[in-house]
């Protein structure tokens, strides 16, 4: 029997037997197009290559494609319907959930579908929907059906935890849905439910059951977590031997909320390996189409297939063409980036679909080459997984619009309370300085009265030095100093307070660096051998956070 199976792209010698080292090394090598460097054009570099590129697409419909400054074409919309879900999986959430913003903050089903027509006129023809759980969203059956009669739309898709799948799936087979992903992290009970935090699992492989009648393949989405559940590939992969499934494993990846650590990861390689121990040559490389994010195999004789999702230790960025809303009308162009632009707020706000899409171009220019890589992911904010859909503030950037211009924070929606803000710093003064500020035989004066009057003067001016900053009624600022003779060394803290609706943790700042910079120009006729250091924050209340540092609640 031949064994061209697929588009092989590794062909086995059969004159000896390979070790598993040998067979992961060539079963791993990587795509040219994931390998070469991305170049970064100019803007007229890009004018140009959009202009050439835009002869060659036969599917142009009078707009051009998003492209961004690499020239990857975007072509590949993921929706998220809901932030809600019914499941508590300890890789995309906390356990106790996370906080849901209020239904009116949601895109609606118009919202959708206009945005689904927006997208499609710009080349995009594949949609897929996510959560959350988009399952929960009651109107699912009627998105489907519009984006899937919407112009240049080829295949809608949607990714589920399965549960409450089956009284929707004849509906939205009818609807137009083309392709399903199921999510199933382990195929035991037990291990199911720790997973899931839900008891779940019976409904879960009846919801893949009854997919499979529907659909010619069914992709298995299972998140692979070391000391969970990678003693499980095995029995994963062996599911594919009378099935037509596609398990694809996914390295763990770094959320908010899903409290990642290193030890945990579980790479490709490792996985693959546990593969080849197990099948051998029989382990087969298939070929990947130009923008997929799963890299490909299948065993020999097996009717389905497998692959890795391999964000972390392999990335796919050259190749990326995906974009993302969020539940909440926002656009992410990195599934591992915290910019977003509301597309909602400029829905809602009369925006034309020029204006959009002059928008979404802007941002999508905003792409980086690639994402960072995995120690520096874990420490970037982001929102929790099931908020992506696969922090949301709007925009995450208090002080920057949808737009990405610098913008004031509208404060007058929030309530007014007493607020109260410390903060402290030090300057280190020479033995002479320290000790003719200790005598008051400063020739310009008595320092410590004239560096706290400064201080006063220079909170009240904190809106006419910082650009966004509002203009407040101070109810309260003092400064007050503690001389540390046996070190040299001058320390000022300074206390801010208000009734109002927005902080003063600026004024309590400004104060405290004024007073420094006031005891240094009045003591640097003796010696500039001074140094102002450590100027930092140690209390806030009265709004919505409280904040205290090493003890210090106020002066």
């Amino acid at each position: 029997m031949s064994r061209q199976i697929g588009k092989k792209l590794i062909q086995w010698s059969t004159t000896r037997t390979k070790s598993t080292e040998e067979l992961v090394k060539n079963l791993t090598v990587p795509l040219k197009e994931h390998e070469q460097p991305l170049r970064i054009l100019t803007s007229e570099e890009k004018k140009e290559a959009v202009r050439l590129k835009m002869k060659e697409i036969e599917h142009m419909k009078g707009e051009p494609p998003f492209f961004d400054m690499f020239m990857r074409e975007h072509t590949y919309l993921r929706i998220s319907l809901t932030e809600k879900c019914n499941f508590r999986c300890l890789y995309c959430m906390p356990a106790e959930g996370v906080p849901l913003k209020p239904k009116d903050k949601m895109l609606t089903n118009e919202e959708v579908l206009r945005l689904v027509r927006l997208f499609a006129s710009h080349g995009i023809d594949k949609v897929r929907l996510t959560g959350g759980e988009p399952t929960i969203r009651k109107d699912i059956v009627q998105i489907v059906e519009g984006i899937a009669t919407t112009p240049g739309i080829k295949d809608v898709g949607i990714t589920t935890n399965g549960l409450v799948l089956p009284r929707f799936l004849p509906d939205l087979r009818n609807a137009g849905l083309t392709k399903i992903n199921i999510s199933i992290d382990s195929l035991e009970k037990r291990k199911f439910a720790m997973m899931t935090r839900r008891d779940g699992f019976d409904k879960v492989w009846k919801s893949i059951e009854l997919a499979m009648s529907y659909f010619p393949k069914v992709k298995l989405n299972v998140v692979v977590i070391r000391n969970q559940n990678e003693n499980e590939i095995v029995d994963f992969i062996n599911l594919t031997e009378n099935r037509n499934l596609d398990i694809r494993f996914i390295e763990f990846m770094p959320f908010g909320g899903n409290e990642f650590k290193n030890d945990q990861f579980y790479g490709y390689r490792e996985m693959l390996n546990l593969i080849v121990e197990k099948f051998g040559e029989d382990v087969i490389r298939l070929s990947d189409s130009p923008n997929d994010t799963t890299k490909a195999y299948k065993i020999q004789g097996f009717q389905g297939q497998f692959g890795f999702i391999t964000s972390m230790s392999d990335h796919f960025c050259n190749t990326c063409n995906r974009l993302r809303i969020t539940a909440d009308g926002n656009l992410k162009v990195c599934l591992h980036g915290n910019s977003e632009v509301s597309l909602r707020d400029k829905l809602r706000g009369g925006d034309s679909d020029e204006q959009l899409s002059k928008i979404i171009q802007k941002a999508v220019n905003n792409k980086k080459a690639r994402h960072a890589g995995m120690d520096a992911l874990k420490n970037l904010p982001n929102r929790p997984m099931i908020l992506i859909g696969e922090y949301s503030q709007t925009p995450v950037l208090t002080h920057v619009d949808s737009n990405g211009h610098a913008t004031q924070v509208d404060v007058s929606h929030k309530p007014i309370n007493i607020r109260t803000a410390v903060a402290k710093g030090t300057i280190i003064l020479t033995s002479e300085i320290s000790n003719r500020i200790s005598e008051n035989t400063i020739k310009k004066g008595d320092v410590l009265t004239v560096a706290k009057i400064a201080s006063i003067m220079g909170a009240k001016q904190v809106a006419n030095l910082i650009p966004l900053c509002h203009p407040i009624r101070l109810d309260f600022v003092d400064t007050v100093f503690e001389h540390d003779l046996s070190n040299t060394q001058l320390h000022c803290v300074s206390t801010a307070r208000c009734g109002g609706n927005t902080g003063v943790e600026m004024e309590a700042l400004t104060a405290c660096t004024i007073a420094l910079l006031t005891v240094y120009d009045m003591c640097k006729a003796i010696s500039q051998k001074m140094t102002i250091t450590n100027i930092h924050l140690v209390h806030k209340s009265g709004g919505k956070t409280t904040y205290n540092i090493d003890n210090e609640n106020q002066i």
